[in-house]
């Protein structure tokens, strides 16, 4: 499987960015192809249809939707502002939501998605969590039912913001194998 990483933060040493670094090299470890989104090609201006047909606009956004196609299965880490998810990734939705020229839908409809989050407090971004859900699931995704909510995920990583914690990589093996079998498609034997 193809997997998209995306990060709701472009923060350095952002503990998302950790937490979604740590469940890309699981995922690598189940033999999966791993792609994370760089955060110069996630960072578009706030969405204008008055800047929507720029040329440099459009060509950053048809490398981000061959991403998006490519990928089998997206992974969305978040941190928590206010209980919703970030600015950079509500615009990020819009960008990408938008019909390609020619195209019948967007390169969001019926992909598979997983949601993470971490956070320094006890909660995780738990609060979150089901709102990014609806958002996504707004936009054609279908998103897996359960989270990885993280809360104290300082402590829970090393100085270089590695994963320390076998619990969290278990959650995240956990969430990338049901993704992934959500992605397969079934086989149905023909009628003799």
């Amino acid at each position: 499987m193809n997997i998209l990483f995306i990060s709701g933060s472009t923060r350095d040493g952002s503990l998302n960015k950790s937490l979604l670094d740590a469940a890309a090299k699981e995922a690598r470890k189940l033999n999966h192809q791993t792609a994370i989104l760089p955060d110069q090609l996630a960072s578009f201006p706030l969405f204008h249809t008055e800047i929507e047909a720029d040329p440099l606009i459009q060509d950053s956004l048809l490398v981000l939707r061959q991403q998006i196609e490519a990928a089998d299965v997206i992974l969305i880490s978040s941190p928590e502002y206010n209980g919703f998810h970030t600015p950079h990734l509500h615009n990020l939705f819009t960008w990408v939501s938008r019909r390609a020229k020619g195209q019948s839908h967007s390169v969001l409809e019926g992909k598979i998605m997983g949601l993470l989050s971490a956070a320094p407090g006890q909660f995780g971004g738990v609060r979150m969590l089901p709102r990014l859900a609806s958002f996504a699931a707004d936009h054609g995704c279908w998103v897996h039912p359960r989270y990885v909510a993280v809360g104290g995920m300082a402590s829970k990583t090393d100085e270089n913001g590695q994963l320390t914690c076998s619990e969290t990589t278990k959650k995240l093996r956990n969430l990338i194998d049901q993704l992934c079998q959500m992605a397969t498609p079934a086989r149905v034997a023909e009628p003799a």
